[in-house]
């Protein structure tokens, strides 16, 4: 390998280590937002079934993560709980 592939091969794995850094911190920060904050359950699942019902699964999941500050696997876990219920 020459040294420019050496060089290519540095600036993307210094990149790689830069994001898994930030994501880390952008995670931190949001759970912290969320430890503070009281959820209503019921409003929740309001809102988690209209998402199912309307823009699927994905959205459902996405909303749920936004309001409770679950991790992915826990609020994928959630809504189907909630979808399998309804």
């Amino acid at each position: 390998m020459s040294d420019m592939d050496w060089t290519v091969i540095g600036i993307i794995g210094g990149a790689g280590i830069v994001l898994l850094i930030v994501s880390a911190y952008l995670t931190r920060r949001a759970r912290r937002e969320h430890a503070g904050r009281t959820v209503d359950p019921d409003a929740v699942r309001t809102e988690v079934v209209a998402a199912l019902d309307g823009e699927g699964l994905a959205e459902a999941v996405r909303i749920y993560r936004r309001r409770t500050g679950a991790p992915l696997l826990e609020a994928t876990e959630a809504v189907r709980r909630i979808d399998e219920s309804r």
